[in-house]
């Protein structure tokens, strides 16, 4: 148990590292964009609020993601399985956190920039699901953004400069 809740706290500092790294290089390519790119602060804040795609905190699905794994690996005859298992729950959480960082850092940086409105924008193919379709090309507030409706939403925002 010690070993897993170790490993899963190298593995969340390595995540928190590699998203802010993410944050700070989108905040560049973003355009328009401010003067004042996220910082650590910003990160542990984002981490810290509960997320309207995942349902929950993204410190606390840590410690659940670890639990399962200790659990599922000690009760084990098959280790390997289970430790294939927590790993690919671990490597969807991190995707998906990576995606959620890229999304708040845009429209960061449009706040940062003066951006008051974005148009959400879909990729445009047969994938679209019937709810990003409903969005797509539409106008929002930049305080008042819906949260993409699904995870892996491919959906992108734009900034609306006039």
């Amino acid at each position: 148990m010690q070993l897993t809740r170790t490993l899963y706290q190298d593995l969340a500092a390595d995540n928190q590292e590699t998203f802010l790294e993410l944050a700070q290089e989108r905040y560049q390519e973003v355009e328009p964009h401010g003067e004042e790119p996220p910082d650590l602060t910003w990160l542990l804040a984002l981490l810290a609020a509960y997320n309207a795609v995942t349902k929950y905190v993204y410190a606390h699905e840590i410690d659940r993601k670890q639990q399962y794994a200790a659990e599922g690996i000690n009760a084990s005859t098959a280790k390997v399985s289970e430790f294939r298992r927590a790993l690919r729950r671990w490597t969807n959480f991190t995707d998906q956190y990576a995606d959620i960082v890229s999304d708040e850092t845009t429209l960061k940086a449009y706040r940062d920039a003066g951006v008051t409105r974005i148009r959400w924008v879909t990729a445009e193919d047969e994938r679209v699901c019937e709810e990003c379709r409903k969005r797509d090309g539409k106008l929002y507030s930049i305080n008042n953004v819906p949260a993409k409706p699904h995870w892996r939403c491919r959906c992108r925002y734009e900034a609306v400069l006039s």
